[in-house]
């Protein structure tokens, strides 16, 4: 005879796993919902740049729970429960990255979604030239993401010409590969190389900075950049959820997790 006591221990235990996938995506299109109201920008991707860097509510209220209480003597004072909180969300959101991978985007633009290797803004346009070497070297990137390399010896005469239309860093180094240059040059070449992209990208637990300890995790970066790493995270895992490309299981849906109870925290700020 079945024991159907053990039966509705097993459906109901199945029925009380939290749906943090659905609880992420109904959070989201009451964000959603709020900065497209609150913005006259049309492009989400653009609204989101705003709500990084630019004043508003969220901003004025969460980033400065990532900043250290201080007295009046420079003493540091103990973080208020709501700071304690919200850093710990974003140290398991980190933690839980780090353990099961989610990428965004497709072929070249593919990447994984970390908080050590996370976009937070554009750059804007560069050039500069430098003499190392016995060469001179012109480094150029222009608005419209053009990017152009230059390498000449001591009578002026050039030895390495790249031009590309976008940035990309595996495309360089083969080039300089089968360049005629010696190979500190091509050392010296590579290592300015990343001064031409045009996309801000950091590795947020690095940095000179006071930690801000998020849980287990140490970020040095700053609480600006924090911050807008923290909605960077979000936004590309929105996209990976919406777009579909999302596999999804247990692992996938604790890593959405913390990133449900931020998006729930922003909400519940707007009153």
């Amino acid at each position: 005879m079945p024991n159907t006591f053990i039966d509705h221990r097993d459906r109901w235990l199945a029925l009380s796993d939290v749906d943090y996938l659905g609880q992420f995506v109904k959070s989201w299109l009451a964000f959603n919902a709020w900065y497209r109201s609150a913005y006259t920008e049309t492009q989400d991707r653009k609204i989101l740049q705003e709500i990084k860097y630019q004043t508003n509510p969220i901003m004025n209220k969460f980033r400065p729970l990532l900043v250290a209480r201080r007295d009046t003597g420079g003493r540091e004072l103990p973080r208020t429960e709501e700071s304690v909180r919200f850093c710990s969300d974003i140290g398991l959101l980190h933690h839980r990255l780090e353990n099961y991978e989610i990428h965004a985007g497709k072929g070249d633009d593919k990447q994984r979604i970390t908080f050590t290797n996370i976009y937070l803004k554009d750059n804007n346009p560069v050039s500069f030239t430098e003499s190392k070497y016995g060469f001179s070297y012109e480094l150029k990137r222009v608005a419209n993401g053009n990017i152009d390399v230059q390498a000449k010896n001591a009578t002026g005469s050039s030895v390495f010409a790249y031009t590309n239309t976008r940035y990309e860093m595996s495309h360089f180094i083969h080039a300089i590969s089968t360049a005629p240059l010696s190979s500190t040059q091509r050392s010296y070449l590579q290592g300015f190389f990343p001064s031409l992209n045009p996309k801000l990208i950091a590795d947020l637990r690095q940095g000179n900075l006071d930690a801000i300890q998020c849980g287990d995790h140490a970020f040095r970066c700053g609480e600006i950049e924090l911050f807008s790493g923290v909605m960077e995270i979000i936004y590309q895992m929105r996209c990976v959820l919406f777009h579909g490309e999302l596999h999804p299981s247990r692992e996938a849906s604790e890593c959405y997790e913390p990133a449900y109870r931020i998006i729930r925290r922003f909400l519940e700020s707007l009153g």
